[in-house]
């Protein structure tokens, strides 16, 4: 005895339009999303290899050096974690902006001039100065010379 074959939900021919617009949909969605940042990433791959051979050097090893210098012991993963925790925090800062409707295109100037005006409220207060006191002073200081340099 014959039977007949249905096509199923995953073969080409499906009877329901809305379904087969729904996967493409949502495959063009996909693509947006994952094909620019890989196409960037190859792209600076390429250009670093050229540059890397442009001075005579082997881009692997570059490479493995680069690598084993950041996440190959203790300090160079400190590190990257040190100077990363800053520029996300700047990155989460300029989200509240945005989230506000208005965009920031200078919080790394804003960091640095907090920074810099912290510092020196440190090193104008007197040395005896508690550091419960001393804290908020320089902390103060950082958000007076940020906002004022944003503003």
């Amino acid at each position: 005895m014959a039977t007949l074959a249905t096509p199923g939900p995953d073969s080409g021919s499906s009877s329901d339009p809305g379904a087969a617009s729904l996967r493409h949909s949502r495959r063009a969605r996909i693509e947006e999303a994952v094909l620019p940042p890989l196409v960037a990433l190859l792209l600076a791959v390429v250009v670093g290899d050229l540059l890397i051979l442009s001075f005579g050097q082997a881009p692997g090893s570059v490479y493995r050096l680069l690598l084993e210098g950041t996440w190959g012991n203790w300090y160079g993963l400190g590190q990257v974690l040190y100077k990363a925790t800053t520029l996300i925090c700047t990155g989460l800062a300029v989200t509240i902006g945005l989230r506000a409707g208005l965009f920031n295109i200078g919080a790394e100037g804003q960091l640095a001039a907090g920074a810099f005006a912290a510092a020196l409220a440190g090193l104008w207060l007197p040395s005896g100065t508690p550091a419960l006191l001393a804290v908020p002073i320089a902390i103060l200081a950082a958000m007076l010379a940020g906002g004022a340099t944003g503003w």
